[in-house]
């Protein structure tokens, strides 16, 4: 329970318009975990006084904890299934564009998900 409660799982904070207006507070990774509160601060503070709770809980009852989003792994691949038609079409324009149908695919994904590329950071070295 202490592992899982020390993990780095990702808080979303959500404001409600019904009954006068709240906030919900969960863990992306723990769907079914929620919280409310008056403002925001008071539904994480609900979440993370509940936290250790919640997961003895289900180690208990033998439910399966995912690990948080930032410590698994990715590798950047994925298998995408799409009828013939669609692939076909979409190696016609990209052939037609010049551009490869990868490149294609993460472009429309990336805008289709509101993506944009971290800033990488640089270590400037002073002399």
């Amino acid at each position: 329970m202490e592992y899982y409660a020390s993990l780095p799982y990702t808080i979303v904070i959500e404001h409600h318009e019904e009954q006068g207006g709240y906030y919900v507070a969960r863990y992306i990774e723990l769907p079914h975990f929620i919280m409310t509160g008056a403002t925001p601060v008071e539904a994480v503070r609900e979440l993370e006084n509940e936290k250790r709770e919640w997961f003895e809980e289900n180690i208990k009852d033998g439910n399966k904890i995912p690990l948080p989003i930032k410590l698994r792994k990715y590798s950047g691949k994925i298998i995408l299934r799409m009828p013939p038609a669609l692939h076909e079409h979409l190696v016609n324009m990209t052939e037609i564009q010049g551009e490869s149908l990868n490149s294609f695919m993460v472009k429309a994904v990336s805008l289709a998900a509101d993506y944009v590329e971290p800033t990488k950071k640089y270590k400037v070295a002073v002399k």
